[in-house]
């Protein structure tokens, strides 16, 4: 029975984990951080500036290589913001990502945004 339940499921498109830790070959975005340090408790901003000719389908923001957040994709926007609330674990290096269906409707990944380091001051 869970055997024929597995082969009725349809197959999964890419899953947004894949571009943090397999980017592809689409040039890179650039991400911009609000702050390089932050106390828990306060919230920094990211943004994902997307240079691309073609409507990009999924922005994927990054935390040492593990997906933390994305959102799709909108006609005519370029950027792309995440609002990160600061914990105790938000220390790391971020990047963003985004993916495009091409003419064929295939799935291309962008290369990774060059990583923006956040540190977590005091206690939390």
């Amino acid at each position: 029975m869970i055997l024929s339940l597995i082969l009725l499921l349809p197959a999964l498109s890419p899953s947004t984990q894949e571009i943090c830790s397999a980017p592809g070959a689409l040039p890179a975005p650039t991400l911009y951080l609000n702050q390089t340090s932050a106390r828990p408790g306060n919230s920094v901003w990211l943004k994902c500036s997307v240079f691309s000719q073609l409507l990009a389908i999924r922005i994927v923001f990054c935390k040492d290589g593990e997906k933390v957040s994305f959102q799709r994709g909108l006609k005519k926007k370029a950027m792309y913001y995440y609002n990160h609330a600061v914990s105790g674990v938000s220390s790391g290096n971020y990047t963003c990502g985004y993916e495009i269906k091409d003419s064929d409707n295939q799935v291309n990944r962008s290369q990774l945004s060059p990583a923006q380091g956040l540190s977590i001051t005091g206690k939390v």
